[in-house]
């Protein structure tokens, strides 16, 4: 269980079949308007819904600080204009 971890579900490839929800121990997965959606207060991030979703349609996300995706935004931008420069 990763404390800091979110599961999201990609609605692009969400099927709406109700695996998830028929296997998550919590009963955090609903099905609502025919897609998979996830209640975080229920949800003890087991993965379980990573491996059962036939279509990869559940994700991990990792919050990050708004400090953090500047600092990795800037590193990036910096090698960018090294690369181009050479």
């Amino acid at each position: 269980m990763k404390d800091n971890l979110v599961l999201r579900v990609r609605k692009d490839l969400c099927l709406g079949c109700g695996l998830c929800a028929e296997n998550c121990p919590r009963q955090a997965i609903s099905l609502q308007l025919g897609l998979a959606q996830i209640d975080q207060s229920k949800c003890n991030h087991c993965g379980l819904c990573l491996d059962i979703c036939p279509q990869g349609a559940i994700i991990e996300l990792t919050p990050v600080s708004r400090y953090e995706l500047q600092s990795t935004v800037t590193g990036l931008k910096d090698r960018a204009e090294d690369v181009i420069a050479r």
